[in-house]
C-alpha cells in the first residue's frame, strides 16, 4: 500500500504494518489508521494513512521517566485484545514547540498498542500523578 505523506514523500507501507485505533485519537477520531516511523534517537513518528498532513512524534515515555508505569484496567484494553501486558507497546505523544528546549510529553494519555493484532487505543489514566505536559528536557523550572 502506498501512503502520501507531507513530511516523508510517498512511503510503502506493508497491511500488516498498519496499526488501527478503532476510536481514533483524541481530537482525531476520525483518523484511523496509522503507520509507525522511525525518527531520530528514542523519537518516532505515528504518520497516518489517511490524512498526508497528519504525524504524531512519539516515543516510549519510559525514555522520559524511567519508572513510567501506565495502570490500565484490563476492562480499557480489552477491545484492542490485549490479555497480557506483555502484548501491549506504550508510547507517549510528543508536543515540539518553536523553542525545542520546552519540548513535553503527554504522560497522562499514553497509547497503548496490541503488538500482536496492531490495534491501539489512547487511555486516559486516571492516575493523575503523570502530566499532559511533563517536560522531555529537565524540568519546567529549569527550561523556563
Amino acid at each position: 500500500m502506498r501512503v502520501q505523506t507531507t513530511r516523508f514523500g510517498e512511503l510503502e507501507a506493508a497491511e500488516n504494518e498498519i496499526i488501527t485505533f478503532p476510536q481514533g485519537i483524541l481530537g482525531f477520531e476520525a483518523v484511523k489508521q496509522y503507520i509507525l516511523l522511525e525518527g531520530s534517537g528514542a523519537f518516532r513518528f505515528l504518520q497516518a494513512v489517511e490524512e498526508p498532513d497528519l504525524t504524531f512524534v512519539v516515543i516510549d515515555p519510559r525514555e522520559v521517566v524511567k519508572d513510567y508505569k501506565a495502570e490500565v484496567p484490563k476492562s480499557e484494553v480489552a477491545d484492542i485484545g490485549i490479555t497480557d501486558p506483555q502484548e501491549a507497546a506504550i508510547l507517549a505523544i510528543v508536543t515540539i514547540p518553536a523553542d525545542v528546549r520546552k519540548m513535553t510529553v503527554n504522560l497522562q494519555a499514553p497509547l497503548v498498542i496490541n503488538a500482536v493484532n496492531r490495534k491501539g487505543k489512547q487511555i486516559v489514566l486516571s492516575d493523575r500523578s503523570y502530566s499532559m505536559r511533563y517536560p522531555v528536557f529537565g524540568t519546567v523550572e529549569e527550561i523556563a
